[in-house]
């Protein structure tokens, strides 16, 4: 698919009632964005670019088609009870069972599933959450967490509110009790109230690709036969609302001469009024006229991001591939997180001293630093620098498990190096490797990747062959960096805007073969024997890395030293990519069918 623009759009959203029952509840959204975009109208213009893009992509004719639509993208999950003090079980303070429930019915709010109170001719949202095995610190866990606020009196008493902080705590001094690295786990937090200058919230959520990026749910909408979770995740996704564009002042309907870039930026949503505000107050419009198309309701008084006092039971085809669209934008490090599988990548290595940033000159939110390294086997998404968890140095190269970070490369072969911006703004991208392994970087001799101008949606390579002097056979470090563009860059500079990240790779040097063995061609044969992959090589197998066919890795062994390996797979009705590295640095890749 054609890349879209990345841009910073960060928004708070909410949702409405949820269930059958009727319920009150008001939203915040258009005053909490208007804010937003005040402060931030650079966000704004360049929220307008990404829809212009996709605009052109929708009327060209080619953008559905240009979407997988069987495959199934799973997002690792971590959902953040806090409590007030409350036992564990009671309504503040809920059961891991009733958590799970809910997350799973949910899911069957994605799928179309009629368990979940869908409807026969809703559109599949091809996504399902998953609760997070590996948490930050690479221990197990079943994806909740536990936050015990009750030392905040204002969260005991009045839960949360950004707007009015008398009797209550803002967002923010929640998420600074537990957050968990936002490019790899999607967060969600359930608190005991969640209100606004609006009134009562059931939920908000930021749109993708901005500074902040996780999900509130008050308590009461975070339960089985409610929808609200689906439709937050909806606007984690870039949906907004079916009503977008209605002027409650005036009842004026959204204005839809161009559909794909007015009201809610989808073609098959029927243009509306938030049905808070209808004539006939707390009832549902199944039936009933749609003053703005003068026609009945189509669909839309039951759409699962429409404001409605109808049971929300569909998403449309529309909706489906502008989320779609959105989450291979911006979430593929959601998509790719290993933090969904127990089996945690093996990135332990002990590399030589050298410097390391300690402060950041210019802290802000401008997206600016790294996304994505990958290196032969390394294959790492990150968050760019984000002010509040102050990531201008990330070093990947210690006990790290939250993706590979660690490769062996070949000392006579070159080896492509693909390194992905931050999310706005233009960059300039260095990558540095400590040949010598002395602790410093040479601006000349070790600098192998140096390329400016790298805006979003485009990726800064090399081709990495390292120098015969290289030191072999133990881990040297690499370092990437990534800054605004035209920002003087050294390997030891601090950084200005953006970041700097760290990995480790070892360079093999090849065996010199014997006479008698010169001439032969390695055969690696790459197999599926019953519920195993086996690999058989006239040469000793050095690493085997398996990966789905989201590109995710599911598992990683390294230091077999054999010629002869089976490792066993638990997946099914999937199609598996399998890459072997051998002793001379060789790659050799197989897709498998299980």
């Amino acid at each position: 698919m054609k890349r879209l623009l990345l841009i910073i759009v960060s928004g708070l959203a909410c949702s409405n009632f949820y269930s059958q029952k009727v319920e009150f509840q008001e939203c915040g959204t258009d005053e909490l964005m208007r804010k937003h975009y005040e402060r931030y109208p650079e966000q704004k213009a360049q929220d307008d670019a990404f829809n212009l893009e996709l605009s052109k992509l929708i009327k060209s004719g080619k953008f559905s088609n240009t979407l997988n639509k069987k495959q199934v993208y799973e997002i690792p999950v971590v959902v953040h009870v806090v409590g007030d003090g409350s036992a564990i079980g009671t309504v503040n303070n809920k059961s891991d069972a009733d958590i799970i429930a809910w997350v799973n019915y949910t899911n069957g709010v994605f799928s179309g599933n009629a368990s979940s109170g869908m409807s026969g001719t809703s559109a599949i949202l091809p996504v399902k959450f998953v609760f997070a095995k590996v948490d930050p610190s690479c221990n197990t866990t079943n994806g909740i967490n536990r936050i015990n606020a009750s030392h905040l009196p204002k969260y005991v008493s009045g839960g949360v509110n950004n707007d009015n902080t008398t009797n209550a705590v803002t967002a923010s001094e929640i998420t600074a009790l537990g957050m968990w690295d936002t490019s790899k786990y999607y967060n969600i937090y359930v608190v005991k109230k969640l209100t606004s200058n609006s009134g009562g919230l059931n939920g908000f959520a930021y749109y993708p690709g901005g500074s902040n990026d996780y999900s509130f749910m008050s308590t009461n909408a975070s339960a089985v036969n409610a929808q609200t979770l689906a439709h937050e995740f909806g606007h984690a996704l870039g949906l907004r609302h079916t009503h977008e564009g209605y002027t409650e002042s005036t009842g004026a309907c959204p204005t839809n001469t161009d559909c794909t870039l007015q009201g809610d930026l989808v073609c098959d949503t029927e243009p509306m009024k938030s049905l808070y505000h209808s004539s006939v107050p707390s009832s549902c419009q199944t039936g009933q006229i749609n003053p703005c198309t003068t026609q009945i309701y189509a669909g839309g008084e039951k759409n699962v991001m429409a404001y409605t006092y109808c049971f929300r039971n569909l998403f449309t085809l529309g909706q489906a591939d502008r989320a779609t669209a959105q989450l291979l934008q911006y979430r593929q490090s959601l998509i790719n997180s290993p933090v969904a599988s127990s089996t945690t990548p093996n990135n332990s290595s002990v590399l030589t001293a050298t410097c390391t940033p300690t402060s950041m000159t210019n802290p802000g939110n401008f997206n600016i630093g790294v996304t994505s390294v990958k290196f032969a086997n390394i294959n790492n998404y990150s968050a760019n620098y984000k002010q509040a968890s102050n990531n201008f140095y990330e070093n990947f190269t210690g006990n790290y498990c939250s993706g590979v970070s660690k490769t062996n490369i070949p000392s006579n072969t070159a080896t492509a190096l693909t390194v992905a911006p931050g999310t706005s703004n233009a960059h300039i991208i260095k990558a540095y490797i400590d040949y010598n392994n002395d602790g410093q970087f040479n601006e000349t001799t070790e600098l192998v990747l140096n390329q400016s101008g790298i805006s979003s949606g485009s990726v800064a390579t090399a081709s990495v062959t390292p120098p015969a002097s290289a030191v072999a056979n133990i881990p040297l470090r690499m370092r990437v960096i990534g800054e605004f563009n035209g920002t003087a860059v050294t390997a030891c500079s601090t950084p200005k805007y953006g970041q700097v990240e760290d990995y480790s790779v070892i360079i093999d040097r090849q065996t010199v073969l014997s006479v008698e063995n010169t001439g032969k061609k390695n055969t690696t044969e790459i197999t599926k024997d019953e519920n195993s992959v086996y690999v058989k090589s006239d040469l000793k197998i050095s690493t085997l890395h398996i990966y789905d066919a989201s590109g995710r890795l599911l598992t990683s062994r390294t230091d077999i030293k054999s010629s002869e390996f089976r490792f066993p797979v638990n997946e099914k009705n999937t199609i598996l990519t399998v890459a072997v590295v051998l002793e001379n640095g060789k790659v050799v890749t197989k897709k498998l069918k299980f």
